[in-house]
């Protein structure tokens, strides 16, 4: 019986001991657990989370600002070194006005808007009816003049003057007294013949001189009657049209315009920047009107303007001055585009400083 007491006491003290040896592990891992996680919790703090978002868009930052140096702002930097830009610029070119004069009543045009046309060329006619009658009578009054003149020189050769001369006389008295009457009688006449003479040379010359006069006006009657055939001086492109068939017109008003095909630009820049800028400096062209297409200049000069012409950049606290400077087309350049470009035009202008080009001898 104390046995089986005994043996019933050391099941339930082993049952026990099997119990409460795993409560131990146990316990420690789940203590081990809520430090970890507490550990986390205090790395995991909005300052430390902070410091790392602001190292990590520091590092974004200096990245993109890298990629931006490397790619915009250095090449921006080395541009700004070399060139020189301006958008305020202009094509501009000879325009020669076509003007009459002579007045008188347009018959014929004989040019189309915006024709090309070449030096020389009839671009309007006058009414020639009035012209031809002047000159008709210009013609006639030289004819007359001609024959005045014939006539004043046949009476000087008809004129003949004897210089009177002595004759052996004799002792008588009588003889003598008759030999000094009739010396003194040619003498008298030779004087009348030799004012009649001078008169006449002098109804000659006035003659003469008329005659003269009347090939003047016969010349001015041609030259006018030529006028009515109004050309153009200059080739170009046909402009700024102020005439129409049926029209009066007077001798200075401008009828057209002729724009020659050699334009030009100018430019301003900042006065400040004039220090940079010499002739024969190369230029790069975008004219606005053909965006697609760049074309090559350089530098001709920079303008002297009066004072009082002088603009100035009321955007700096300097009230710095613009400087207009004229720039030149490549001839190769603007082939085919000649007569394309009209005054007005705007344009963007890049100024290459840093290549030494020759001095321009050209003026402005």
């Amino acid at each position: 019986m104390k046995r089986l007491n005994f043996l019933q006491h050391s099941q339930k003290v082993t049952t026990l001991s099997s119990q409460k040896t795993p409560v131990l592990p146990q316990q420690d891992a789940t203590k081990t657990s809520t430090e970890s996680n507490n550990a986390l919790k205090s790395k995991l703090s909005p300052s430390w989370v902070r410091n790392l978002l602001l190292l990590t868009g520091s590092g974004v930052f200096l990245g993109g600002l890298t990629i931006y140096l490397v790619n915009y702002a250095y090449p921006e930097w080395q541009y700004r070194q070399r060139y020189l830009e301006t958008d305020n610029a202009h094509v501009t070119a000879e325009v020669n006005p076509v003007t009459t004069r002579v007045s008188g009543i347009v018959t014929e045009i004989e040019f189309n808007d915006n024709q090309m046309v070449s030096p020389g060329m009839v671009l309007v006619k006058l009414d020639k009816s009035n012209y031809q009658l002047s000159l008709a009578q210009a013609k006639t009054s030289l004819e007359l003049a001609k024959q005045q003149a014939v006539l004043a020189q046949e009476k000087i050769s008809k004129i003949v003057v004897d210089t009177p001369e002595l004759q052996p006389v004799s002792n008588r008295k009588n003889a003598q007294i008759e030999q000094r009457a009739l010396i003194k009688k040619r003498t008298l006449q030779a004087q009348v013949l030799n004012q009649q003479k001078r008169l006449n040379e002098q109804q000659y010359k006035i003659a003469l001189a008329t005659f003269t006069q009347k090939q003047i006006e016969v010349k001015k009657a041609e030259l006018e009657l030529s006028y009515t055939n109004i050309a153009t001086a200059v080739g170009g492109l046909v402009g700024n049209k102020n005439v129409q068939v049926g029209q009066h017109v007077v001798p200075g008003q401008t009828l057209l315009s002729i724009m020659q095909p050699y334009p030009w630009l100018i430019a301003y820049f900042p006065e400040k920047q004039l220090e940079k800028i010499q002739p024969g400096q190369k230029v790069k062209i975008t004219v606005s009107a053909f965006a697609n297409r760049q074309f090559q200049g350089k530098v001709d000069s920079i303008a002297f303007i009066p004072e009082d012409n002088l603009t100035s950049n009321s955007a700096s606290s300097n009230s710095l001055h613009q400087i207009p400077i004229k720039i030149v087309f490549d001839g190769s350049s603007i082939q085919g585009y000649e007569s394309r470009f009209h005054p007005g035009m705007s344009a963007i202008l890049k100024v290459d400083y840093k290549v030494k080009s020759p001095t321009s001898e050209n003026g402005f």
